[in-house]
């Protein structure tokens, strides 16, 4: 058995009794360890050309490989899904609720916008919040990004090299997920 995080973004048109439904469903057939509800959010793009918004769950959950292919195989085609995606984590890797993550960062981006241009966004050099790493740090993670929505490069962020690619990762999985665009136009 291996930790999970389970992302779901459901329709926003969908009523309340269908979207507790779908989680009491969920919740009652796997071991779901934390759950957070993060609500309705913006998307950077259209995700099937007419959706711009969608309401976000994410589980922590303990999955063997049976259940990983049954849970998708129950998604699958799910009227009110409109995209699922299941990342694995790592044994010491926390779990972070989207407000807490949001609350910590309030700080943490006055200090980003009192820097100069020439210097570095160094949030997730120091040791302390290294473990903010995470999708949810969309706040954050928005700096690490150049105006035209490429990532910046090591030389600039002044990361380590392990850092910088759980960075890039925690991007890309923010990007498939519609809360950071691949590209600033």
């Amino acid at each position: 058995m291996k930790n999970y995080e389970l992302v779901l973004m459901l329709k926003v048109s969908i009523t309340e009794a269908e979207r507790k439904a779908v989680l009491s469903e969920i919740e009652s057939k796997y071991k779901v360890l934390d759950k957070d509800e993060i609500g309705m959010k913006e998307l950077c793009y259209s995700v099937k050309w007419w959706i711009r918004q969608a309401y976000f769950v994410s589980y922590s959950m303990e999955l063997s490989a049976e259940n990983i292919a049954d849970l998708k195989k129950s998604l699958l085609y799910n009227p009110t899904l409109i995209r699922y995606e299941i990342f694995a984590r790592e044994a010491n890797q926390e779990f972070f609720h989207f407000e807490k993550l949001q609350s910590v960062f309030e700080k943490a981006i006055e200090d980003i916008k009192d820097k100069k241009f020439w210097q570095k966004v160094t949030f997730f050099t120091q040791p302390e919040n290294a473990k903010y790493l995470n999708w949810k740090s969309i706040a954050i993670l928005k700096y690490y990004q150049t105006r035209f929505g490429d990532i910046k490069p090591r030389l600039y962020t002044g990361n380590s090299i392990s850092t910088q690619k759980s960075l890039r990762r925690e991007i890309i999985r923010a990007r498939t997920l519609g809360l950071l665009p691949f590209i600033n136009r």
